[in-house]
């Protein structure tokens, strides 16, 4: 299935990519995977050729996210290196999300995409949607926008953050990518002003700040 199926060959990829990247440097990991992986079968075919941007991105992230670079940071703030490792392995899952962008919106890069043309419309839709998509999931793993987010906001916010990144452009004979982002959209926005006017009525407290910035401290320090 993996042969034939583009997500999932991507997602092997990014595995492969990811426990290479923690110990091996990326230019050497690229190489490595490029020739191990991307060649094998009809996932060279199904990506149309080496996808460079998403071995390279993912095996930065496999330093950023749980190995080297986490045990190097622990090590010298003096921290514990499981609590440092989680905490940047959270904060590198916004970045786990634009690869995958890369491949599915080739207009991000100002690439064509394979059945069509790249038009200045492409390139606008795509870049609002990355950037709504990245906010709305960023917000939503910190839990926080203008001021502390409710389980019910950070849900929606999730929600809207997989309409916006996941690449749902047809259901059936009918296109649906434009109406499923503006609604992801929409709802990230609705979410925001809500949120921003909460902040201004009730204005965070200096109990309630320390209590959300302890848990990064912590993981840092």
């Amino acid at each position: 299935m993996v042969e034939t199926n583009l997500f999932l060959a991507l997602v092997g990829i990014m595995v492969c990519s990811l426990i290479l990247g923690m110990g091996v440097p990326s230019v050497v990991c690229y190489l490595l995977m490029a020739t191990l992986m991307v060649k094998v079968g009809r996932i060279r075919v199904l990506l149309g050729g080496p996808p460079v941007h998403f071995l390279l991105w993912h095996d930065v992230d496999g330093h950023s996210a749980s190995a080297l670079a986490g045990y190097a940071s622990a090590s010298i703030a003096e921290a514990p290196i499981m609590k440092t490792s989680w905490a940047a392995f959270r904060f590198s899952l916004v970045g786990f999300t634009l690869p995958y962008m890369f491949v599915y919106r080739p207009a991000l890069l100002l690439l064509a995409p394979i059945d069509g043309q790249l038009t200045a419309f492409a390139v606008i839709h795509a870049v609002l949607a990355a950037l709504f998509g990245i906010l709305a999931l960023a917000a939503g793993l910190a839990g926080w926008l203008s001021t502390r987010l409710s389980l019910l906001s950070r849900g929606l916010l999730f929600l809207s953050a997989a309409l916006l990144l996941a690449p749902i452009t047809h259901i059936g004979e009918y296109r649906v990518g434009l109406t499923i982002d503006i609604t992801g959209a929409a709802l990230f926005l609705v979410i925001a002003a809500v949120n921003w006017q909460v902040a201004r009525v009730r204005p965070a407290e200096p109990d309630e700040l320390v209590d959300e910035l302890e848990p990064t401290a912590n993981a840092a320090v």
